[in-house]
């Protein structure tokens, strides 16, 4: 009689990865990560510091232009008036936007100025501040008068008029 063998095809170990290996991998991407992650946060905060500082520019023309077309040498009390008036964009007037805490208002020696060419109220003196909402969004407050020039103050919070070099304020360089 002959003897029938089955034959049994070889089995595989490699059909996956091991439990070692998974957890090797996992540990080298959180390992990437934690090196990346604090770079990415800087990052974000300066773009944010920027879009502030452009925001201040755009206080400071929008006042500007306003004063010499339709404030009769007097400026718009609130954002709101320049966004309207067409001064500034429509997201100018918003108070939160990319991290900062944005106002506009009557500055330190600010007194109500005459009518504009629409018939609203004017001032003679105007302040714009962005102030981070928190410190992973940006690292200084950064504020703007009527005289056009941006001052920044690296604890956190808007410099106050009037503007003076001092301790943490600094004009923008």
């Amino acid at each position: 009689m002959t003897s029938t063998r089955l034959h049994a095809a070889p089995v595989s170990r490699r059909a996956g990865f091991t439990l070692i290996e998974l957890l090797i991998v996992i540990a080298i991407i959180g390992i990437v990560a934690s090196i990346g992650i604090p770079g990415l946060t800087a990052a974000r905060a300066a773009a944010n510091e920027a879009s502030a500082i452009g925001s201040a520019r755009t206080a400071s023309s929008a006042q500007s232009a306003y004063a010499t077309s339709c404030g009769d040498g007097a400026y718009a009390p609130s954002a709101l008036q320049l966004s309207i008036g067409g001064f500034a964009g429509p997201d100018f007037a918003l108070p939160i936007k990319h991290g900062y805490a944005f106002t506009m208002g009557v500055g330190e020696v600010g007194v109500l100025g005459p009518i504009d060419c629409d018939g609203n109220p004017t001032v003679t003196d105007w302040y714009f501040s962005a102030t981070p909402t928190s410190a992973n969004l940006g690292r200084r407050g950064i504020a703007v008068d009527e005289t056009g020039g941006i001052w920044v103050d690296t604890a956190g919070v808007a410099p106050v008029e009037p503007f003076a070099e001092a301790g943490t304020i600094a004009p923008l360089r």
